[in-house]
């Protein structure tokens, strides 16, 4: 599928957090093979910082569960408040343990692990897709284009 001239002008920025330095390069080869920027962090503090120093990240792939200090729930805790139009995509072995829980685990899409670079390449695609999708229509409402 050809991609439109602001699609081209602007590779989709993917920030990784996880604590485990083989997936986060695993998946970091994957996306970089198809086409997005990557960046990574060990911790959600270490998330917090890049986030704050890089503003054009459009995707934040965080794993639920880390060790010691904050984690993924509190990240998307931190992006709502903060960084609401950036896309979550939460990682967890964990999600049927998670799902009577309410709270911050609604937020975001779910990429239960183990799973494959592809997989999450063909979820960041549709989030992309949707938030595009989304985009245009509240340009065609503000400019009094309706459909």
């Amino acid at each position: 599928m050809p991609k439109t001239v602001d699609e081209a002008a602007h590779r989709a920025t993917v920030l990784i957090v996880d604590d485990e330095a083989e997936l986060r390069s695993m998946l970091a080869t994957g996306l970089t093979i198809s086409g997005y920027d990557v960046l990574e962090a060990a911790s959600v503090e270490a998330a917090q910082q890049v986030l704050h120093d890089h503003r054009q990240i459009d995707i934040v792939i965080s794993d639920v569960r880390m060790p010691g200090g904050a984690d993924g729930t509190d990240l998307a805790i931190w992006l709502y408040r903060f960084r609401p139009e950036t896309i979550l995509i939460l990682t967890s072995g964990y999600f049927q343990l998670a799902e009577a829980e309410a709270g911050p685990m609604v937020y975001g899409h779910r990429l239960p692990k183990p799973f494959r670079p592809s997989q999450a390449v063909q979820l960041i695609e549709q989030c992309l897709a949707k938030r595009a999708e989304e985009r245009s229509r509240s340009d065609d409402f503000h400019h009094g284009h309706f459909r």
